[in-house]
């Protein structure tokens, strides 16, 4: 929006109207060749700007009546009557930079020629258009929201290009020129009080009225002044704590706001975009890839009944293409045991990459005589293991946790078997000894010793704790001012 406004510095004098000058044509304004008509452009945009800034705190009429309004106002006033009439300068008007006068449209359907260049070069610039005014409406919407403070709803964004979509197939049949949301225009809007879609609603019809009835009004405008509201929406728009990330934020998020602000000035937001989505995609798959890690120990298992001195592996994070190679890091065909356990409770397999790596771990270790079993899958990671992993060796590796089972102490898989099958038998020994020396076994808690103390006894205890204590009493500190002891 800035950069377009800078044509307001420019002057052509080889043709009746601005936009009619080729690019060569044009000249800046200079202090040395153009020093009034420069030095009244930039009064136009400072009066303006000033008006937008100070008018809305005007009691009473301030919130009634639009500040941009009254800069235009106050701007084509100054330019008809101060400047031109008083110091003999002016500056450039609407009426010359383009034509604004017009006549209604007529409903015309194309004749396209159906060679293949040509619906080529209408499929091309159709997708391209429509991807850049799709993604200029969406963020305009988001815009406007932040500045209202409205929660955003996916359902307006849809309804939004629908109704976009729709408004530019009817333009295209009665030779008018299709559009998407701006952002200027927006901002404009909200900041003089709209807050619902009938403002935009009579921003169209209004627009309408301008270019078929009203041209000659509109003609008289200053370009200065409309470029003062401009770089006021620049400046109430622009997203001043992008100087913070720059200085104090990531590299990667720098290197992002950079990328996609250059390429959307030499280029167009669509592909600035979908830059800087895909830098953004490749630096989280970096980041991602880093942060996978494992538990690793070596410890004796029951592993389907049988003891075995295995690896036990509990992968943490997601296994996809940027971690693959740490994961395959963390095995070693010639140190590790014979039978490798790899958890992935806390572990999620993402893409075919992984199941690559699962694979080739799996293949080296199949080949060296030694076993890798997977256990505690999640149902995605699963899924994608039996969609594009080898069906017979997955059948062999994956295992239910149930399978396995800690050594306790260190000792081997028969004597945990046996102190498992003697713990009941204990129990009923230690029962049967109770009894034996007279003892009753307790079937409740109030049959316990804890519950069946004398209430002299405790009578007793707190009569001790007084004495020891002494007589407390409380008093209001209201009254008294303070707590005392008697």
């Amino acid at each position: 929006i800035f950069m377009a406004q800078l044509p307001a510095f420019q002057r052509c004098d080889d043709a009746p109207r601005f936009v009619e000058c080729k690019l060569e044509q044009r000249k800046w304004l200079t202090f040395q060749d153009d020093t009034s008509q420069l030095i009244l452009t930039l009064v136009h945009v400072a009066i303006c700007m000033a008006i937008m800034k100070f008018f809305p705190s005007v009691p009473k009429i301030g919130k009634i009546v639009p500040a941009s309004l009254v800069g235009l106002l106050v701007g084509t006033l100054i330019e008809h009557t101060l400047f031109r009439q008083v110091f003999d300068v002016s500056t450039r008007t609407v009426e010359e930079t383009a034509q604004m006068s017009g006549s209604l449209p007529k409903f015309d359907w194309p004749e396209v020629p159906r060679d293949s260049e040509t619906m080529t070069n209408i499929i091309v610039f159709g997708v391209t258009l429509a991807a850049i005014g799709s993604v200029e409406s969406v963020l305009t919407l988001q815009a406007c929201n932040e500045i209202t403070d409205t929660v955003p709803k996916i359902s307006d964004s849809n309804q939004e290009l629908f109704a976009q979509g729709l408004a530019n197939l009817v333009s295209g049949l009665f030779r008018a020129m299709g559009g998407d949301a701006m952002i200027g225009q927006s901002t404009i809007n909200i900041m003089n009080g709209a807050r619902y879609r009938v403002s935009s609603t009579m921003s169209g019809l209004f627009m309408l009225s301008f270019v078929v009835a009203l041209s000659p009004f509109i003609e008289l405008l200053p370009v200065a002044t409309l470029t003062g509201v401009l770089f006021m929406v620049v400046l109430s728009t622009f997203q001043w704590k992008t100087f913070n990330i720059l200085r104090y934020g990531r590299l990667s998020d720098s290197l992002a706001i950079v990328i996609v602000t250059l390429i959307a000035v030499m280029y167009n937001l669509a592909i600035a975009i979908a830059v800087g989505i895909i830098f953004s995609a490749l630096i989280h798959a970096w980041d991602s890839g880093r942060h996978v890690s494992a538990d690793i120990e070596h410890k004796a298992m029951i592993v389907n009944k049988e003891e075995k001195f295995v690896k036990y592996v509990h992968m943490k994070g997601s296994i996809f293409f940027g971690s693959a190679r740490e994961f395959i890091n963390l095995f070693s065909v010639a140190e590790d045991p014979e039978t490798i356990i790899i958890d992935f409770k806390d572990a999620l397999v993402i893409d075919h990459s992984a199941v690559a790596a699962i694979q080739g771990i799996t293949t080296r270790f199949e080949k060296a005589d030694k076993t890798v079993l997977l256990t505690n899958l999640p149902t995605k990671s699963k899924g994608r293991l039996q969609r594009t992993g080898d069906h017979e060796m997955l059948r062999k590796q994956i295992t239910d946790s149930e399978h396995l089972k800690d050594v306790e102490g260190g000792g081997s898989a028969m004597e945990q078997q046996e102190n498992n099958d003697e713990t009941p038998r204990s129990a009923a020994a230690t029962a049967a000894q109770r009894k034996k020396d007279g003892k009753k076994q307790p079937k409740s808690l109030q049959e316990l010793q804890m519950f069946n103390s004398s209430v002299e006894g405790v009578e007793m205890e707190l009569n001790n704790l007084e004495k020891m204590q002494g007589n407390v009493s409380v008093h209001s500190k209201k009254d008294e001012g303070q707590f005392s002891n008697e």
